[in-house]
């Protein structure tokens, strides 16, 4: 019965758990880096970058109009998937990025936010992807899994699922090449952020972002792709199966935290009643 009522009142607090919205720091160290290059063609005084960076007038340049490293790319190298956006705060204009960028083109110069993503896809392209997004691992003659087949995403989100409402923020992206990650990516920058909605393009050219600051009852649509911050990956599901993959997950989580917390209340409390006693 204690356990029934501990879950509940762990699911009742998923918007606010410290727990729940843990946020990836802005400024963390990334296992791969971004080169940009104030020339086209990869020219220009190089700025070699390894972290997230929310605005990038913190980082020094040799060259530019301000000596910083703001609307300073007109190309650019990344090891590793990043992604790109044209205003301070990963708020406009954004875009992934992944591998050599010659030029960027009208984008050139306007560069303000940049942060990774993952590993580069582009090693992973010549393994056959699976419906979850995951690479399909090669088979011998005898059926058996190759050693060197591994999947190219270890945590995914709820397919064909939306969370409406408590939005606090909506990206509107203005170029092709964003999807769910640079969605995800965003929550996992911002504190007040405990969940998200990416709605792929159909009713907007290049899709939608929506940042939430709780977490909606979630819902079966075709159009949307969601995630909650601190979730289990679904697996791949999608629909009510990653609904409740990643909400029943979830709720055993919050609710042993949770039963963990009032044990931990009541033994303190019985604790102090006994000293009181013995004194």
């Amino acid at each position: 019965m204690f356990r029934k009522f501990a879950v509940g009142l762990a699911l009742g607090a998923l918007a606010t758990s410290p727990f729940l919205a843990n946020a990836i720091a802005a400024q963390r160290e990334a296992p791969g880096s971004i080169t940009l290059y104030s020339a086209e063609n990869l020219g220009g005084a190089p700025v070699r970058i390894a972290r997230d960076v929310e605005n990038l007038q913190e980082i020094p340049a040799a060259e530019g109009f301000d000596g910083t490293a703001n609307d300073y790319a007109f190309s650019l190298r990344t090891e590793g998937q990043w992604q790109v956006c044209m205003d301070a705060g990963y708020r406009t204009g954004c875009m992934i990025v992944d591998g050599e960028v010659a030029s960027l083109g009208d984008n050139g110069g306007s560069i303000s936010s940049l942060r990774y993503l993952g590993p580069s896809r582009r090693l992973a392209a010549a393994a056959p992807q699976s419906p979850a997004g995951t690479a399909g691992a090669a088979k011998g003659k005898k059926g058996k899994r190759s050693a060197a087949a591994t999947p190219a995403d270890d945590w995914q989100p709820m397919y064909n699922v939306d969370l409406f409402g408590s939005d606090y923020r909506e990206i509107n992206y203005t170029a092709a090449g964003n999807d769910w990650r640079s969605c995800k990516a965003a929550c996992d920058g911002e504190a007040q952020c405990v969940a998200w909605t990416y709605v792929a393009p159909g009713r907007s050219e290049y899709g939608q972002c929506y940042l939430k600051d709780s977490v909606p009852e979630p819902s079966n649509s075709d159009c949307c792709i969601s995630g909650i911050k601190g979730a289990p990956s679904s697996g791949g599901a999608r629909g009510d199966d990653a609904i409740a993959r990643s909400f029943r997950r979830l709720g055993e989580t919050a609710g042993r935290a949770a039963e963990d917390e009032a044990n931990a209340a009541v033994e303190r409390k019985v604790r102090g009643m006994l000293g009181k006693i013995l004194d």
